[in-house]
C-alpha cells in the first residue's frame, strides 16, 4: 500500500476517521467535565494518557529491528537539540523536487487550521460562545471529520490524488465564506455543505509516503520531517 498513493489515501482516510471518532468523544467529555473545573478535565487527560502509553508498550509490536536501531548517546543530544529547528528544512532541500512540492502543498492546506487559539478566542470575544457551546461545536467537527474522512477513503481511489484534492480544497472555501457571510451559523453550514475540506490532506498525504517509498525515503524518517515541517504552521500561523 505505501507504494500505491490512491490505496494508500484509502487507509489513511479510515486511520483519521478514526481519530476524528476519539476527537468527538473527547469534546463532549470535555465539555461535562469542564463543569468540574480545570483540575477534573486535565487530570482525567492525564490518566487517560497513561493509559495509552501502558497500552502501547504492551500491545504494540516493535517494527524496527534491534540491528537497525540507533542507539542514544547523551553526549550528542545538545547537537541534536541545536539541529532540530533545521531539520524541517530537509523534506524541501534534500528528498527531490517531487517530495518537495507536496510538501509545500502540504504546508499550504495545514496553515488556516493553525490559528485554532486564535479562533477560540473569537468564539468567545465576538460569538459569546461558553465552554460548553464551544465543545459541542468542536463535537460537530469530530462529527464532519468522521464522515468526510470516511467519504475521502472511499473518494481517493475513485477520483485519483489531483482531482480529490482539488475537490477538497474547493470544498474548504465554504466555511471561511459562510463565517464572513453570515456569522457563526454560516460557518456551521459552511462546514457542512464543504465536509470534504476536512479531509483534504488525505491525498497529497499519501502521495508523499507512496513517493518516499518510491524513491527510498525510510518512513519514519519522512513522516518526522513531515512533522517538524508542518510544525512550522504552530509559529507562522498565528502570526499571519
Amino acid at each position: 500500500a505505501a507504494s500505491d498513493p490512491e490505496r494508500m489515501g484509502s487507509v489513511i482516510g479510515v486511520q483519521v476517521a478514526l481519530i476524528s471518532a476519539g476527537f468527538f468523544v473527547g469534546a463532549i467529555a470535555s465539555g461535562w467535565l469542564a463543569e468540574f473545573g480545570l483540575s477534573a478535565s486535565y487530570g482525567t487527560s492525564a490518566a487517560l494518557q497513561a493509559l495509552n502509553a501502558l497500552f502501547v508498550s504492551l500491545a504494540l509490536r516493535e517494527t524496527l529491528p534491534p540491528e537497525n536501531r540507533t542507539p542514544f548517546e547523551a553526549r550528542s543530544a545538545p547537537k541534536l537539540l541545536l539541529q532540530s529547528p533545521l531539520s524541517c528544512t530537509k523534506i524541501l532541500f534534500g528528498r527531490g523536487r517531487k517530495i518537495r512540492i507536496l510538501a509545500m502543498i502540504l504546508l499550504f492546506q495545514t496553515l488556516p487550521g493553525s490559528m485554532d487559539g486564535f479562533f477560540q478566542i473569537f468564539t468567545k470575544s465576538e460569538w459569546n460562545l461558553e465552554m460548553k457551546e464551544y465543545s459541542s461545536f468542536v463535537a460537530i467537527f469530530g462529527v464532519i471529520g468522521i464522515v468526510a474522512n470516511t467519504v475521502g477513503s472511499q473518494a481517493v481511489p475513485k477520483l485519483g490524488i489531483r482531482n480529490y484534492t482539488s475537490v477538497a480544497a474547493l470544498s474548504c472555501t465554504l466555511a471561511p465564506l459562510g463565517a464572513i457571510l453570515f456569522s457563526f451559523r454560516g460557518l456551521l453550514a459552511g462546514s457542512i455543505l464543504g465536509f470534504l475540506g476536512a479531509a483534504q490532506q488525505l491525498g497529497v498525504s499519501a502521495a508523499l509516503i507512496a513517493e518516499g517509498a518510491t524513491s527510498g525515503v525510510p518512513q519514519g524518517e519522512l513522516a518526522g520531517e513531515r512533522s517538524s515541517f508542518l510544525a512550522l504552521c504552530g509559529v507562522v500561523g498565528p502570526v499571519w
